[in-house]
């Protein structure tokens, strides 16, 4: 540890060579000229020092949610586009223009307080394809502010993007929302935007790119989750297999080609010590709210991670590892603090898997119910990243 550990020994471990690898098999697998890593909520709870492994591995731009997401890429990486998935307040695009520091377009208002700013920009230009959140549903008016852009010397429109609400996996809305999008943009020159990006993780790896498109965003993908429903060869997946593909042909979805098969790994590891063991007598109670109560002579060893954390109150009963043995945590999970239940041969001060590594991350959204991607932003910032 060094002299950012927090004072204590509860952190979060990152491989960045896996990353790198990840970032290189995929960018190795698609067509596209731009490859954007999205790295909004602490890039995925990585933290931004992930941000030179995935350069190295082939990423040349960056997605983040809001401005101060953005200024900590630019911590990492100088030159790359870095550009914003959500508009910002017009008071900070003077910081936008200092940081070179790409702008979301996603309504009028928005454009004209960008041309009253007077700042040197590039812009993102949204487009709402079915969600409804953000972007233009009006091709007439998202055609004004194109000419607008790039008649305006102090502007770039560097890229135009929209975000679907499906995948298209089980439904005909993904052909909907492309059809959508070829229909707004028909009298906007795409090929004469740098960036034209639609597709993410898991609607590249479904569908076949679209001739327009110029950039891709990988996100969850990128760290080594693959989230496509894979079907085994066993007669149980098989029938699955059969049933969903009967169902999407009576609906008219359309098949999605075979998923690629490829090679992504996990990075992260959540650690941690104990800090006491207890010798845990038959009939008495373990941690808060008297959900434990020994059947016989236990061992209860308390270790130094919590709610407080980041680590989900619905871990109980979920495992973790120490020594190279697996324990189930018991009690309730406290803000600092939670028990688990052990044997003798844990002692003070034996390091804690908590996930990732020995206990794999969808083992764990699994038992609390939850995506990996609340599991994995939940994660407390002010926890320690220390980058192999």
């Amino acid at each position: 540890m060094d002299s950012n550990s927090g004072y204590r020994k509860t952190y979060i471990e990152i491989d960045n060579s896996i990353l790198t690898n990840n970032a290189r098999v995929l960018t190795n697998e698609y067509p596209h000229k731009v490859f954007i890593a999205v790295v909004k909520g602490n890039a995925y709870g990585h933290g931004y020092g992930i941000i030179p492994a995935l350069v190295d591995g082939g990423i040349n731009a960056f997605a983040v949610s809001n401005l101060n997401e953005a200024l900590a890429v630019r911590e990492y990486e100088k030159n790359l586009p870095v550009l914003m998935l959500e508009p910002i307040h017009g008071e900070y695009y003077d910081i936008c223009e200092k940081n070179n520091i790409s702008v979301c377009v996603n309504c009028m208002e928005t454009f004209n307080e960008i041309l009253s700013s007077g700042c040197k920009l590039k812009l993102q230009i949204k487009v709402d394809c079915g969600m409804n959140r953000l972007g233009f549903k009006d091709s007439k008016e998202l055609e004004e502010v194109y000419k607008k852009a790039v008649e305006c010397p102090e502007l770039e429109v560097e890229g135009i993007f929209s975000h679907l609400h499906t995948t298209g996996l089980a439904d005909t809305e993904y052909e909907k929302n492309m059809e959508k999008f070829v229909l707004l943009t028909k009298n906007i020159p795409l090929s004469d935007i740098p960036m034209v990006h639609i597709d993410k993780s898991q609607t590249i790896m479904a569908h076949e790119k679209a001739d327009f498109t110029t950039a891709v965003r990988f996100g969850v993908v990128l760290y080594g989750f693959n989230l496509m429903n894979k079907y085994d060869d066993s007669l149980k997946g098989r029938l699955r297999k059969f049933k969903h593909e009967f169902k999407n042909k009576r609906a008219g979805v359309k098949p999605c080609k075979p998923y690629p098969e490829l090679d992504l790994k996990t990075a992260l590891t959540l650690y941690t010590e104990v800090i006491q063991v207890k010798k845990v007598e038959e009939g008495e109670y373990v941690g808060y709210g008297m959900l434990h109560k020994a059947p016989k002579t236990e061992y209860a060893a308390t270790i130094d991670t919590g709610y407080g954390d980041g680590i989900n109150r619905k871990r109980v009963g979920s495992l973790v590892s120490i020594n190279g043995k697996k324990y189930p945590i018991i009690g309730e999970v406290g803000m600092g603090m939670c028990e688990v239940l052990v044997d003798e041969t844990v002692k003070r001060h034996d390091k804690v898997c908590v996930f990732g590594g020995e206990i794999p991350i969808r083992t764990i959204t699994r038992h609390v119910m939850t995506t990996m991607y609340e599991l994995m932003t939940n994660l407390d910032s002010s926890i320690p990243r220390i980058y192999k």
